[in-house]
């Protein structure tokens, strides 16, 4: 074994990619609620804009996780198809 993941790259960029994506998305989600909170502080309007800011937050962690499943089938389907041509052709 190569050490190197399925996509041609090393381990540990891969992995560092993966980190990437799920603080990116962990923030997304986090940053809304917590300005909704500062927001309601300000003005007075308690649980009105943390709501607002947690929905708006888990609509766009949503978006970005149907976006990023989509990219990794996609690259997953590619691979899968030239893997199986690769098959016929060894036979």
């Amino acid at each position: 074994m190569s050490g190197a993941s399925n996509d041609g790259r090393p381990p540990m960029v891969a992995a560092m990619w993966w980190v990437q994506q799920i603080t990116s998305i962990a923030v997304e989600m986090a940053l809304p609620a917590f300005l909704g909170h500062l927001a309601d502080e300000r003005w007075g309007t308690e649980p009105w804009l943390v709501g607002v800011g947690a929905l708006l937050g888990f609509a766009g962690a949503m978006l970005h996780l149907l976006t990023l499943t989509k990219r990794v089938g996609r690259r997953n389907a590619g691979r899968q198809d030239s893997g199986a041509d690769k098959d016929r052709g060894e036979k």
